[in-house]
């Protein structure tokens, strides 16, 4: 839902040629699960803490990011869905995107994901999602 990065070229032709998109970290490395709060250390043992994840969940540890996921929490809830499914939903929703690969490091993460596998969002629901990450959303392939 935040970072919504492909060359302008592949979507055309991969609907041209039938070919959908395999994409990854739907969840945005836990940052669009709400745990990670505004103006607060990561939790204890959480990817930012890590050596290795800790480079890739970076550039969306920032107050604007973070505080805009926190209005999230409010519509997956109206959804009567976890975050994470909001989420994964979301982006298998979208009809270029055959598979999501969601990344976990525990069961009950790989039960809750599973759990948006046949949600379908209404448009309304959608347009609130991005009117409330606005900014945040990254389109721009060369970045």
């Amino acid at each position: 839902m935040i970072w919504r990065v492909i060359e302008a070229e592949v979507v055309p032709l991969s609907e041209q040629e039938g070919i959908g998109q395999i994409v990854f970290s739907p969840i945005a490395q836990g940052v669009l699960t709400g745990k990670y709060q505004p103006g607060q250390a990561a939790p204890a043992g959480s990817r930012a803490t890590d050596a290795r994840g800790s480079a890739f969940i970076s550039r969306w540890l920032t107050e604007d990011v973070l505080t805009r996921v926190q209005a999230l929490l409010a519509l997956a809830a109206e959804a009567g869905l976890t975050p994470a499914q909001l989420a994964v939903a979301w982006t298998l929703q979208n009809p270029n995107v055959s598979a999501a690969i969601v990344g976990a490091t525990r069961p009950e993460q790989i039960r809750d994901n599973a759990g948006a596998s046949g949600v379908r969002l209404d448009d309304e629901l959608r347009r609130r999602i991005d009117d409330i990450l606005g900014p945040v959303i990254v389109t721009d392939p060369w970045r």
